[in-house]
């Protein structure tokens, strides 16, 4: 017997008179088009540039009535959504790491990443009159590497909140967490990332002038988002702008200044100009239990110029454990060891490198030279 399900019913019964009241009264629901516009100009913001990632369409409110119908309360019809995006027999929502959608793509296109997921969870779960939001469990970020900058996309979860708990539903998953453990975001801040994740699509493209009109309306939407700062220090750095990528890190600094990513891209910034000393520092700021791989990997990198081999070779395999889906932690491995006479080892990590990407040019460089060497001299 489930303990909590007299709880479960009330909630919905709650969560669904709180937002019947809200139309009542008058109040768009978050998410309404006139309101939505309305919050947007409020902040200096275009309507006409930023979509409303979560809006509801009438596709949207079908699938979610078929999704959810059964016996149970409200958390019991949450589940039975997510069940039924992932079921390849009904929907089957694949996840696609580039691919940020609003609410409304995601649902046509049946795939995307986790801000794609979450939008359309979220629109759903307000398609059947329930108070959905998003929300940060740990500011946990991801990146995209561009040479020596990483690129910052964002990491969101959908959010019901009970009166003591929050359940979550994030990419396959649902699971209980303590209130006071989750930052929930308002309607404009997961707008301001799905646009920040929409920003480094058009970094990653080269089109500097689409991502610096997205970012700007990012920091105009939340003002306090680091990441946003830190992708247009990127972007100046990309344009030549070496005075407006450090204003842009110090901005991001000063919000959070142990930041990984934004203190991994200062330090690139530090050793384009030849500071090797200020990078060092800088990324003896960053907290690495929230880092990309890439910021390890720079760290790595510091310690294999100064000679600290086995030091070098600790961030790269921390790197390579936080992300074993790309190859860039074993090249490192292969590159060090082979420079430093352990050819098995560099065999080995170049070998675990084209693994993962046997397009790898450098892995492909390292193990034929490595193969050639050990072939007998006719």
């Amino acid at each position: 017997m489930d303990p909590y399900a007299g709880w479960r019913a009330f909630a919905s019964i709650v969560a669904r008179t709180t937002f019947l009241a809200a139309l009542l009264a008058g109040a768009q629901p978050a998410g309404a088009a006139d309101g939505w516009s309305k919050g947007l100009l409020r902040r200096g913001v275009d309507p006409e540039q930023v979509p409303n990632p979560i809006a509801i369409t009438p596709e949207i409110k079908a699938a979610a009535d078929e999704f959810a119908g059964g016996v149970g309360g409200t958390i019991d019809e949450l589940r039975r959504i997510q069940s039924a995006l992932f079921d390849a027999k009904r929907f089957t929502f694949d996840y696609e790491a580039s691919l940020t959608e609003t609410a409304a793509e995601a649902l046509a296109a049946r795939r995307g990443n986790c801000v794609s997921f979450t939008n359309l969870f979220i629109a759903m779960g307000r398609a059947r009159g329930l108070v959905v939001k998003a929300g940060y469990i740990t500011p946990r970020v991801t990146g995209v590497r561009r040479g020596d900058l990483v690129y910052v996309t964002t990491h969101v979860v959908a959010v019901f909140a009970l009166h003591d708990r929050s359940v979550v539903f994030d990419f396959y998953r649902t699971r209980e967490e303590a209130t006071a453990r989750i930052r929930l975001l308002d309607d404009f801040e997961l707008a301001a990332l799905f646009l920040n994740n929409r920003a480094v699509d058009a970094l990653s493209a080269g089109d500097y002038a689409l991502a610096e009109s997205r970012l700007n309306d990012v920091l105009k939407l939340a003002p306090s988002f680091a990441a946003a700062h830190g992708n247009l220090g990127v972007l100046k750095r990309r344009g030549g702008d070496t005075a407006g990528a450090f204003d842009a890190y110090r901005r991001a600094l000063a919000i959070d200044p142990r930041d990984p990513s934004v203190l991994g891209n200062l330090a690139a910034l530090y050793r384009s100009l030849g500071r090797d000393r200020e990078a060092r520092a800088a990324l003896a700021l960053a907290d690495l239990s929230r880092a990309t791989p890439y910021t390890v990997l720079a760290r790595g990198d510091l310690e294999a110029a100064d000679g600290r081999v086995e030091a070098a070779l600790r961030y790269y395999r921390r790197a390579a454990r936080l992300d074993p889906k790309i190859p860039d932690p074993q090249v490192s491995i292969a590159r060090l060891a082979r420079s430093n006479g352990r050819l098995e080892d560099a065999r080995r990590a170049a070998a675990r490198a084209l693994k993962i990407d046997p397009t790898n040019a450098e892995a492909s460089k390292i193990l034929a030279e490595l193969n050639a060497a050990e072939r007998p001299v006719p």
